[in-house]
């Protein structure tokens, strides 16, 4: 059984046997291995070296307690993260290229990044203070108030590895450097985290389901006891813990592979899982191993069945439509698990990029693509994207279809069901998304940046969560709800060479003030003899009452509107999708939407567009389809 993968097989007694001594354990190349090191790509190892040199006088910013504050005072979480990541990002960089030069030169800002880390009044963020008992009124972090989320997380995860890859160089400069690490990597990660059963990510409280925040927390964790701790007993213990709970990830985990936050948290979520079971791999020389089991094959396989083409992947919710998983982690997970379209995807990736200053850095995870760089670049001469032709997931109710399996060309759709009960849900049950020769057509936006506001109790307020700005009708004003009682019913799909559909009601989505009896939605590609996708809605009222509806369709292309009934979609240069309906029943109004904030902008741009497809009169039922097709 999935709930009992890891903790029952390898997690009770003998698992002290099962792990190699700390003296042992060489998950990756020290910096004293030069060797290694030396053979990183020279014009790779050339611009981190050059960005290293760009904090050669970095001052380490302040944490401010008004910063920290801010997040009650205004639901900014951004001032205070943005000084963690540039505080992180720059000892993560300063420490990789140290292992890459190796001239000592960095060392001293290391030390510096290390101190300044360390001395902070708290690890956690303000936004994650409520995830345990503590005062609810208290703004101010205590220096004894420690608990295990993401931030805590990725402060101890980054210095375990500092002092793991830069152990002896450290020493070289007094061995205060490393005790220090170690003494807080204790006390703020490993101490709390075996004194708790209660942190919700865990997966040990009846009715809470976990999600990215569980491999995420429990990689660190990891990290924590394999690296930092040396008592035989504590350290065993420690692992079995949290193999016992990513076992209760996986028990939660949609049985279909399907990452249902969306493919910008599969790194996280299932990459996070891998680079779990990787350091068990490695920590016991390979006798923990749960790379052949179906659900950890699957959940690596998601992420090609949802690449469309480039850096796009079906998104829904919060989810980004343009990432970047990583391609030697994503060749590091096929080659683990044996799936050879999985290693062909990551090896066909482009080159990691340098670090962003504004998000979490891996050190791990970067240290490991630098190594394997090589490698993965030989596969990745030859290799393609799989470009899957028919998805389905049914647990999670995401389709997927393209004309013709591996290639991007010509028309994409992908259709969900679902709740609106999904992680980082938005009101979206029944939406769809439309690309033509892998660019974007019809689109969910996805979310900007986290605040308060994102994850409080008034987040629905939120535009671009509400299903009037999703490829969704909106019926006698009511919008959809959220709660898992608001779903897809009768929910059908089916594929063979000439179509793929996925049918379902979606009426169940929708409040009572909606007035449904039924809304069936069917959402099709047809391939051969004009390919084209088609999104019929059936439609009936609850007692006959008319109803007032307006179809909304989301889009980054301008739309122009060629004559009635028929909208243009100017995709790629010289290259057009047109948008054909039901003009007799419904009157187009195109709006442009230009208040796109930061992380909307990095996926789409200064500015997007809403279709509203109007029904001229109040109607109690109707059938009403909308096809995309590829201009001649």
């Amino acid at each position: 059984m999935r709930s009992e993968m890891l903790h029952a097989r390898y997690g009770r007694s003998g698992l002290g046997e099962l792990l190699l001594p700390p003296e042992r354990f060489a998950p990756l190349p020290k910096a004293d291995e030069r060797e290694a090191w030396e053979g990183v790509d020279p014009d790779t190892g050339a611009r981190w070296i050059e960005l290293a040199e760009r904090y050669a006088g970095f001052a380490w910013p302040a944490i401010r307690m008004d910063d920290y504050m801010a997040y009650w005072r205004t639901g900014d979480l951004a001032r205070h993260q943005n000084s963690i990541f540039e505080r992180r990002g720059a000892l993560g960089i300063l420490a990789i290229a140290e292992c890459i030069e190796g001239r000592g030169r960095f060392l001293d800002q290391i030390v510096n990044g290390i101190f300044a880390t360390c001395e902070e009044t708290s690890w956690v963020s303000p936004g994650h203070r409520s995830h345990w008992n503590v005062d609810p009124e208290e703004r101010i972090p205590s220096d004894a108030e420690h608990g295990v989320e993401l931030f805590t997380a990725e402060a101890s995860r980054l210095l375990a590895w500092v002092r793991y890859l830069l152990g002896s160089r450290l020493d070289a400069i007094s061995k205060r450097i490393g005790e220090r690490i170690a003494r807080e990597v204790r006390n703020r990660l490993l101490v709390p985290y075996m004194k708790r059963d209660d942190y919700w990510w865990m997966g040990f409280r009846e009715g809470v389901r976990v999600n990215n925040w569980n491999p995420w927390c429990n990689g660190a964790v990891l990290t924590g006891f394999l690296l930092v701790e040396d008592e035989r007993i504590a350290r065993a213990a420690g692992v079995a813990k949290a193999m016992r709970s990513l076992d209760a990830f996986l028990a939660a985990y949609p049985p279909d592979g399907c990452c249902d936050e969306g493919p910008s948290y599969w790194s996280a979520a299932g990459g996070g899982l891998h680079e779990c079971l990787e350091l068990l791999h490695l920590a016991s020389d390979g006798r923990i191993d749960a790379f052949g089991e179906r659900i950890v094959r699957d959940i690596g396989a998601y992420l090609y069945k949802a690449h469309v083409h480039g850096d796009y992947f079906v998104s829904f919710a919060d989810c980004d439509a343009r990432s970047n998983p990583g391609g030697e982690g994503v060749y590091r997970y096929g080659r683990s698990v044996g799936d050879g379209k999985l290693a062909a995807f990551g090896a066909s990736l482009p080159k990691s990029g340098m670090p962003r200053p504004d998000i979490w850095f891996n050190l791990y995870g970067h240290a490991r693509s630098l190594l394997g760089e090589r490698e993965r670049s030989a596969e990745g001469g030859k290799a393609r994207p799989p470009y899957v032709r028919d998805v389905w997931f049914e647990h999670t109710q995401v389709m997927a279809a393209r004309e013709a399996e591996g290639s991007e060309k010509g028309l994409y759709v992908a259709a969900k069901g679902g709740s609106n009960e999904e992680s980082h849900n938005h009101n979206d049950v029944g939406g769809f998304l439309a690309f033509a020769d892998g660019y974007p057509l019809l689109v969910d936006l996805g979310t900007e940046e986290y605040t308060a506001k994102t994850f409080g109790p008034s987040r629905y307020e939120l535009w671009y969560l509400q299903s009037q700005y999703h490829n969704l009708p909106t019926v006698n004003g009511a919008l959809q709800s959220n709660g898992g009682a608001y779903r897809a019913k009768d929910v059908r799909y089916g594929s063979n060479d000439e179509r793929a559909e996925l049918a379902m009601d979606i009426s169940a989505a929708y409040p009572p003030e909606a007035g449904l009896e039924s809304w069936k939605r069917t959402v099709r590609l047809t391939r051969r003899n004009g390919s084209a996708i088609e999104v019929t809605d059936e439609f009936a009222s609850r007692g006959g009452v008319p109803l007032e509806i307006f179809h909304s369709l989301m889009t980054p292309c301008e739309p122009r509107e060629e004559e009635p009934g028929i909208i243009a979609l100017p995709y790629a240069e010289g290259r057009e999708a047109r948008v054909a309906f039901d003009a007799e029943h419904l009157e187009a109004r195109l709006e442009k939407i230009d208040f796109m904030e930061s992380r909307l902008k990095r996926n789409w741009g200064d500015r997007m567009f809403r279709i509203v497809l109007k029904e001229k009169t109040s109607v109690d039922r109707g059938s009403r389809t909308i096809f995309v097709r590829l201009a001649p």
